[in-house]
């Protein structure tokens, strides 16, 4: 319906009205950006031995790089998200992006370890800036029964990165310097920049609080509050657990270096199966009129007999299958998430998935310190990991019980502006 003379334009920034066509062409572009990244993430830990020897530095000196841009990314993330929910989606997205390869080409060309460290810090802040605008700009601008699928292809092409990026990294790295791993994505990411500072060109978002209590703002609504401890939580046992794969593997079957590293492969394929397969549930579930945090109920109770029955078994195909549900329920289940937490109140998108991705930092960090104090495979061990999974169920189970007692009308799932604008648009576009 074309706005009459009376009925003000919608809101900058709010989502797409019924019938808006997905750009999937933009999109591609933003897709193809998260797989760089992804790939970018875990590319130091097989490098970390050449590093060392060719920086002069020991293993542990040097594992300093994982931590930099992890720390950075999880403290940056909460205050860049509320700035970013005030501007032009693009602004943050190309300037991110752009610190993002301004990080990898330092850390391409860093002569010592401190100034490696230091580039490693710029680059969780350039992917502190830009991933959360990509994931509201997902969000935003896809039609309203492909949103799902939308957030669940960002999260299965950034999985998918992962698990190509380490072979590949360790391939570039082993035919020429562990260096110039990071020169390509940073080369492959500015080739970017251009295309997405004129490209993504929209309204500018409304509503963000301002003030230095916006940071926390996200936690006042018991339905995020109750998100981000579930994402915490399923995280701390999903990776967490995961950290002791290695050991697990190898003590109790034996199994080889390059052994594992098909079991790297086998989780990364299970993770892109997870986040593909979920977009299409949610959207389906969107459209029946129902709550996507449904399925984070479902995922977390599925990786909860995943985990448990993959640190458990004495059988190697048994270990194997309950590994491959643990990651497919975990993948769905962050991307169940990301679906969620970015629709739940479009006023704060990019804040809310900020800290979305700071508590699951925050639970890996969790998870991998209380794992680490048991027995790997043992009784204990076993417990706490399916002990994370059911916590992360009851969690959102708190998200659907807050859900129905703040209920809103489907017209209202917009910016305030624009559901003034036009009674005629009450078509859903995603549950609040």
């Amino acid at each position: 319906m074309t706005p009459t003379s009376t009925q003000p334009p919608p809101a900058r920034g709010a989502p797409a009205p019924p019938g808006v066509r997905t750009p999937w062409g933009r999109f591609a572009l933003l897709y193809a950006v998260f797989f760089l990244m992804g790939a970018e993430m875990y590319l130091v830990s097989p490098l970390l031995p050449t590093i060392s020897h060719d920086l002069r530095s020991s293993t542990a000196a040097a594992a300093a790089l994982v931590t930099s841009y992890v720390v950075t990314y999880a403290i940056a993330g909460p205050l860049l998200g509320v700035w970013a929910d005030r501007v032009e989606r693009r602004m943050f997205i190309a300037w991110g992006v752009a610190l993002f390869v301004v990080g990898n080409v330092l850390c391409a060309l860093a002569p010592t370890l401190p100034l490696l460290i230091a580039a490693r810090a710029v680059t969780g802040l350039g992917g502190a800036a830009a991933a959360p605008a990509i994931w509201a700009y997902l969000a935003e601008r896809s039609a309203p029964a492909q949103r799902g699928k939308a957030v669940s292809w960002g999260a299965s092409i950034y999985s998918l990165g992962q698990v190509l990026g380490v072979p590949l990294g360790t391939l570039v790295a082993g035919l020429a310097s562990w260096r110039w791993p990071f020169a390509a994505i940073g080369i492959g990411l500015a080739c970017t920049v251009p295309v997405l500072a004129t490209r993504l060109r929209g309204a500018r978002p409304t509503g963000g609080a301002r003030g230095i209590g916006a940071i926390v703002r996200p936690w006042a609504d018991r339905r995020i509050r109750l998100g981000l401890l579930a994402t915490a939580l399923l995280q701390a046992g999903r990776l967490g657990t995961y950290t002791f794969a290695g050991v697990l593997f190898s003590g109790r079957f034996g199994l080889t270096l390059g052994e594992l590293g098909l079991v790297g492969l086998l989780v990364g394929f299970a993770s892109v199966v997870g986040s593909t397969l979920t977009g299409h549930l949610v959207d389906r579930v969107r459209q029946r009129g129902g709550q996507e945090i449904r399925l984070s109920v479902l995922w977390a109770m599925v990786f909860t007999a995943g985990v448990v029955v993959a640190v458990t078994a004495t059988a190697l195909w048994v270990s194997l299958a309950g590994l491959f549900v643990w990651f497919v329920a975990g993948g769905a289940f962050y991307s169940t998430q990301q679906s969620y937490l970015s629709t739940v109140d479009p006023t704060q998108r990019a804040a809310v998935v900020s800290w979305n991705n700071a508590m699951m930092n925050a639970g890996i960090a969790v998870g991998t310190s209380l794992l680490g104090a048991l027995t790997v495979g043992g009784a204990g061990f076993a417990t706490l990991a399916g002990a994370f999974g059911v916590a992360a169920a009851l969690a959102s189970l708190g998200v659907l019980a807050a859900a129905r007692k703040t209920a809103v009308p489907h017209h209202l799932d917009r910016c305030p502006a624009q559901s003034r604008a036009s009674t005629s648009h009450t078509t859903a576009e995603g549950h609040s």
